[in-house]
């Protein structure tokens, strides 16, 4: 009977009677490093591939991530991506973003940045990340703080609580 079941939710989910969602799991990853000796802060940040794509083609442009389609200018809108939907603030000064590039694994894209000129003696930062928030209300950004790879926090941020505060 179990199996018949089974049998019977597939056969309706392929003709597409039943809505499900590719990942009904909608989180990011993360992962802050500031390193007070390069006077740097240096952002590692995971995404589901499709949904960087379709929170991007909102704005108009679709990209064809991670396919052989993928458009010549996709970083460019990556990065301008970035500069919209995650900040970093440092004592109330506004360090400039700076693109390193992305990686494919699986379903998901690593995308690295970093910001210079951070001064030694900074007192706070401010994260704000919103990624995907737009494309799904029920996104979580899992991010994680470290100074000088020491880890100091991890939060999750959400779309009513994106914000991440660092007093160091």
């Amino acid at each position: 009977m179990k199996q018949l079941f089974l049998v019977l939710i597939l056969s309706i989910s392929g003709f597409g009677f039943i809505n499900i969602d590719v990942h009904p799991i909608h989180i990011s990853i993360t992962e802050v490093d500031y390193f007070t000796d390069k006077k740097e802060i240096q952002v590692a940040l995971k995404i589901f591939t499709d949904d960087l794509e379709s929170d991007i083609r909102a704005d108009g442009k679709k990209l064809d991530l991670d396919s052989p389609k993928e458009v010549d200018d996709a970083d460019d809108y990556i990065k301008k991506y970035l500069a919209k939907n995650f900040k970093i603030t440092t004592d109330k000064k506004r360090p400039v973003l700076n693109y390193t590039g992305k990686e494919y694994i699986d379903d998901a894209v690593w995308i690295y940045f970093y910001y210079t000129d951070i001064s030694k003696r900074t007192k706070s930062i401010i994260i704000q990340n919103t990624v995907i928030m737009s494309l799904h209300s029920n996104q979580n950004n899992l991010t994680h703080f470290r100074r000088n790879r020491k880890l100091l926090k991890s939060k999750n941020l959400k779309k009513n609580n994106s914000t991440m505060v660092m007093n160091l």
